[in-house]
C-alpha cells in the first residue's frame, strides 16, 4: 500500500522542526545536558539520526560521554508518550535483566527544554560501538533493502545469534498482567515499581498515523486482558487503515482483494491464538528489535548496548517465542522462495544457539524447564503451526497486502483442516468498492491540483532566479 502523498501536514511538521533544530543548535544541545549536570560545560562532538530520533554526543572536560536524542516531530506521532514508554522500559530492563542497556541519565517533556518547541527529549550514558548490522549487511545495499553478507560464516552468526538468543531469554523471565505500555512509580523508599497503565504505542500504529493519516491512538484508552482482544484489535487497526486511507487502494480489483483479505485475517486469527497463553502471562515485546538497533565491540562481536528501544510494551507470548524475522536482515514481506530457504537454514543456527544459552542458563539457576515450556521448542513449533507468519502478518501496516505472508498461513489452515475463510458477503464487498473508488477519485484530484502547484512554484523559482541573474 502507498503513502498518503497529499497530506502534507506531518512532512510540514517536520520541515518546521529540523528549521528549529538548526537553530536550537549544538549550543542548545549542550546547555540541556549541562543541566543535569551540576552546569559543568560539554561539548557536542557528533550527530545522527534514524527514523525516529535526533542524538547527539556531547562529551564532559573528564571523559563522561551522553546521548541527547529528540524524537522528530512529524515521524514520531506521539512523541511524549513515546518518551515516557520509553524510559520506562529502559529502566526496568536495567534493573531486572542483564541486557546491556545505556542507563537513563535523565528525561523530560517539552516543557522541560529550554525550547519547547524540539519538544521532549531523554539524555542517556554514550555507547560506543559500532552497529552489529554493519558486519551482517551486504553492501552495497540492495534497492529491495537490506540482506545478509553471502560471505558470512555460521560460525560467526551462532556468535550473533547466541547473543541475541540470550536477550530474549532474559526477556522471557519478566511476566505482566495484561498487555500494554510500561509505566513507574517512586515511592518515597526510592522503590521503583512497574506497572502496565495503557495501551501499547506501537511501530505500527505510528507508521499508519504518520504516512496513513489514520488516527489510531483515540481508541481503545486502557490496556488488554487477553491475546485475543489484542490480535482483534490489531486487526480491526488494518481494517481502519483501509478504510480511512484515501488511497490505500490502487483500483476496483485492488479494492475488492484487500477487502477479502482482511475479512479472512479476521475469521482465521482465532486459530492462531495460543490458548495456553491467551490469558497471559504476558512478556516485553520489542517492535524494532533487530541489527541495526545493537552496538557491538567489532573486534570481538560482543553486544554492548541495545538501542532504540521506543516500540516496546507487554505482549502476547506468542511474539516472543516466534521465530525472529531479522536472522537474515530482510523482511518476511520481501522474501523469495530462495530467502525464505536462506532463513529457514538460518533458523537452525539460530535454534542451536538459543538451546546451548537454554542449557547454559539452567546450570546457571539450577533449575529445570519442561522441554515443551522451552522457548526453542516454542519457536519450532510457531514455525510448524503456522504462527510465525500470522504474528509478522499481525504487526504488518503497509506491507500487509504483500503476497508472501497469506499463502503460507493459508497452507497451514489446510494442513489443520479448517474451512470458512472464503469470500464474505458480496453486496458488503461491493459496497465497500463502491466507497472506495469514490475516496481514490477524490484524492487523485487533490494529488493532481498538488502537482500543478508544485511544477508553478518549481516554474515562478527558475524565472526569478534568471531575472535576478540578468540583474
Amino acid at each position: 500500500m502507498d503513502s498518503d502523498e497529499v497530506s502534507q501536514i506531518h512532512e510540514q511538521m517536520k520541515h518546521a522542526w529540523l528549521q528549529r533544530l538548526h537553530q536550537y543548535g549544538t549550543n542548545g544541545v549542550e546547555n540541556l545536558a549541562s543541566k543535569y549536570r551540576n552546569g559543568d560545560k560539554c561539548a557536542c562532538v557528533s550527530m545522527d539520526h534514524g527514523s525516529f530520533n535526533y542524538c547527539f554526543k556531547v562529551l564532559f572536560d573528564d571523559g563522561t560521554a551522553w546521548a541527547v536524542r529528540f524524537p522528530i516531530a512529524g515521524d514520531v506521532m506521539h512523541p511524549e508518550e513515546k518518551v515516557r514508554h520509553e524510559v520506562a522500559i529502559m529502566k526496568f530492563l536495567k534493573e531486572n535483566t542483564r541486557i546491556p542497556i545505556p542507563t537513563v541519565i535523565a528525561f523530560g517533556m517539552a516543557t522541560d527544554n529550554h525550547d519547547p518547541e524540539i519538544g521532549p527529549f531523554i539524555i542517556a550514558e554514550w555507547i560506543e560501538g559500532v552497529l552489529l548490522s554493519s558486519v551482517m549487511e551486504e553492501l552495497p545495499r540492495s534497492p529491495r533493502g537490506p540482506v545478509l553478507r553471502k560471505d558470512i560464516s555460521d560460525d560467526t552468526l551462532y556468535i550473533i545469534y547466541r547473543q541475541m538468543a540470550k536477550i530474549l531469554l532474559e526477556l522471557s523471565m519478566h511476566d505482566f498482567d495484561k498487555v500494554g505500555a510500561l509505566s513507574f512509580v517512586n515511592d518515597e523508599s526510592g522503590t521503583t515499581s512497574w506497572h502496565v497503565t495503557s495501551p501499547p504505542l506501537t511501530l505500527k500504529m505510528n507508521e499508519i498515523e504518520r504516512s496513513g493519516y489514520v488516527r489510531l491512538r483515540d481508541c481503545p484508552s486502557e490496556p488488554f486482558q487477553s491475546v485475543t482482544s489484542y490480535v482483534q484489535d490489531l486487526v480491526q487497526q488494518s481494517i481502519r487503515h483501509l478504510r480511512e486511507q484515501r488511497n490505500s487502494v490502487d483500483n476496483v480489483d485492488d479494492a475488492r482483494e484487500k477487502y477479502i483479505h482482511r475479512q479472512r485475517v479476521q475469521r482465521a486469527a482465532p486459530h492462531f491464538v495460543s490458548e495456553k497463553h491467551n490469558l497471559g502471562p504476558y512478556k516485553i515485546i520489542c517492535d524494532d528489535m533487530r541489527p541495526g538497533n545493537m552496538k557491538i565491540n567489532s573486534e570481538t562481536l560482543e553486544i554492548i548496548g541495545m538501542l532504540d528501544v521506543e516500540w516496546t510494551y507487554a505482549g502476547p507470548y506468542q511474539f516472543l517465542y516466534s521465530p525472529p524475522s531479522w536472522l537474515i536482515l530482510q523482511n518476511p514481506t520481501s522474501w523469495t522462495s530462495s530467502s525464505e530457504a536462506l532463513y529457514q537454514q538460518k533458523f537452525l543456527v539460530f535454534l542451536r544457539s538459543l538451546e546451548e544459552e537454554e542449557v547454559q542458563r539452567e546450570l546457571e539457576m539450577g533449575s529445570n524447564v519442561r522441554s515443551d515450556e522451552k522457548l526453542s521448542y516454542l519457536m519450532r513449533q510457531s514455525m510448524e503451526d503456522g504462527k510465525f507468519w500470522f504474528n509478522e502478518l499481525l504487526r504488518e501496516s503497509f506491507n500487509f497486502d504483500e503476497e508472501v505472508l497469506w499463502p503460507n498461513i493459508k497452507l497451514c489452515l489446510q494442513d489443520q483442516q479448517l474451512e470458512g475463510f472464503e469470500i464474505p458477503n458480496t453486496a458488503d464487498v461491493e459496497a465497500f468498492v463502491q466507497t472506495k473508488m469514490e475516496d481514490l477519485h477524490q484524492y487523485k484530484i487533490q494529488w493532481q491540483a498538488l502537482e500543478e502547484k508544485k511544477n508553478a512554484e518549481s516554474k515562478s523559482g527558475i524565472i526569478v532566479e534568471e531575472e535576478s541573474t540578468q540583474g
